[in-house]
């Protein structure tokens, strides 16, 4: 990661009038005429259907990036589960909606792209002095950065009130696509390549974010060889293997869709009615599913220090192994002590069909063990809970 300043953004205006995102040209550096700074009958949203079909323009929010998510979205987040003075992170802020909502909000940002465009476009943005009639209004500090979310390596462990991110979908909307930029995840053509890099994504978030806490993603799908392609729930399973829990899954309406409207909106008034055994050898474009208009905004949280998961295992991670993963109690930095119970039992090999128990991949370099050091593992009933002992420590099998 490496911040960009205020002062990096005026020698930037010095010598660029604009910058290039996807193969659109965008004006930076020039004077500001902000009518309103805050929104007009702006209600926080009740249910889990959203739908903006106007995108706000209030302060220097605008809709020439192609698809940045509407204000009104980072609004309904900031507010709902953030404080003034409070710290939100966007680690792929693209052009800066959500930093200049926290900024209106009073709270505390920090933006990370790895375009280094989108950064100047952000603090092209956020370039604007505001000063509300609260006395209580906060003064805030708004940090950017050039870098990959998959590695924050400046933000530091558990310093994060709420993640608040919108990624891009693969390569739908290729970003930078004139400005060639290495680990661009909008250049990924693979959707595998894509999904392992947002479970480095997810692992990082997890890290930065404070145990309690919320972070919430955007994502949409997409289609391949007219076959739906789920990019938002193979994300969410990256997000919950991460360690998050679930607790909301809202829809929303997607307004501006410019390649669907391009692509295929004219097909759909000429579709047949019936798609079953549609003659495609004498046609050569055709309409036989149905048009893309949602995402997936999940919201997860972070797992209190100690707290007991197990009421939540349903809105949790689901494999092969949820039966012994839901048996263990979240623990502070995921670290384990070793103690003698007072009822235990051996670990039976059927807890899970593959005799094994579940430990997450981030928690292993924080476990108080050798690596290939041989361990026993032993339920505490009493206490409901595993306990996990070296083979070599001083207590005996007999005394567990």
């Amino acid at each position: 990661m490496k911040e960009i300043t205020d002062e990096d953004y005026k020698e930037f205006i010095k010598t660029h009038n604009e910058i290039t995102i996807e193969n659109v040209k965008v004006k930076i550096g020039q004077p500001k005429k902000i009518v309103e700074y805050q929104p007009k009958n702006f209600e926080l949203e009740t249910t889990n259907i959203w739908s903006f079909p106007e995108r706000g323009t209030w302060a220097t929010h605008q809709g020439n990036f192609r698809g940045n998510w509407p204000p009104q979205m980072a609004r309904n987040l900031i507010l709902r589960y953030s404080k003034p003075g409070e710290t939100v992170l966007d680690q792929m802020c693209g052009s800066g909606t959500t930093l200049i909502e926290c900024k209106l909000l009073g709270r505390n940002a920090i933006g990370v792209d790895i375009n280094p465009d989108c950064i100047m476009l952000t603090r092209d943005r956020l370039n604007f002095n505001y000063t509300p009639l609260d006395p209580n209004h906060p003064n805030v500090t708004i940090k950017t950065y050039v870098g990959d979310a998959r590695n924050l390596n400046l933000i530091e462990d558990e310093s994060i009130h709420l993640i608040a991110t919108h990624p891009p979908y693969a390569n739908i909307i290729p970003y930078s696509k004139e400005n060639k930029v290495i680990g661009d995840l909008s250049a990924v053509h693979s959707i595998d390549e894509y999904i392992n890099g947002m479970r480095e994504i997810a692992k990082e978030s997890y890290r930065v974010l404070k145990p309690g806490r919320f972070c919430a993603i955007l994502v949409g799908d997409t289609r391949k060889h007219r076959h739906h392609v789920p990019i938002a729930f193979r994300t969410m399973q990256a997000f919950l293997e991460a360690g998050f829990i679930l607790r909301e899954d809202i829809v929303k309406y997607q307004w501006k869709t410019k390649t669907t409207r391009e692509k295929w909106g004219g097909l759909t008034k000429v579709a047949e009615e019936c798609w079953v055994d549609i003659d495609k050898t004498n046609k050569k474009y055709y309409m036989d599913f149905y048009l893309l208009y949602y995402e997936h905004l999940f919201i997860f949280r972070k797992p209190e220090d100690s707290e007991d998961i197990r009421p939540f295992k349903d809105s949790m991670m689901w494999s092969n192994n949820q039966q012994s993963n839901n048996r263990i109690r979240h623990t502070k930095n995921n670290r384990w002590s070793k103690a003698t119970p007072t009822n235990s039992e051996e670990f039976e090999t059927n807890l899970n069909p593959y005799g094994f128990i579940y430990i997450p991949k981030n928690a292993f370099p924080k476990l108080p063990f050798k690596a290939h050091e041989k361990l026993q593992l032993k339920i505490d009933k009493a206490k409901d809970c595993v306990i996990i002992t070296s083979a070599n420590c001083a207590h005996s099998r007999k005394d567990l």
